[in-house]
């Protein structure tokens, strides 16, 4: 009998954990509070290439470097997709410290926003 009840109560706990409901799974989004969607992976990677190597991206690059200011390279790059219009934007420091993005559209440099 006692083993009877163990069987019972074991297949209770057993099937209540298939039957209850709870929380799903969610993959973790990655959600930057922008209108579009970030890009990353392989995609991320082709856009950054593809910026890094215009000349749009050198000549900016080439001026913000000669008036001191740095960047940390192409793994600070974002890339967001506004529904077919990729934006590219490339962190540079002022050498007053003060952090900007440099805004790029078809690798043509459009503005620089203040963070």
């Amino acid at each position: 009998m006692k083993k009877l009840l163990t069987l019972l109560f074991g297949a209770l706990i057993a099937l209540s954990l298939f039957v209850t409901t709870g929380n799903t799974a969610k993959a973790a989004g990655l959600d930057c509070g922008c209108p579009g969607t970030p890009v990353v992976g392989a995609e991320k990677n082709k856009i950054v290439a593809d910026l890094l190597s215009s000349q749009g991206f050198k000549e900016v690059k080439l001026d913000l470097i000669t008036k001191g200011s740095t960047w940390n390279g192409a793994s600070s790059v974002e890339v967001v997709d506004l529904g077919g219009l990729v934006l590219v934007g490339v962190p540079f420091v002022s050498t007053e410290g003060v952090p900007s993005m440099y805004v790029f559209i078809n690798n043509v440099f459009q503005m620089a926003i203040p963070l």
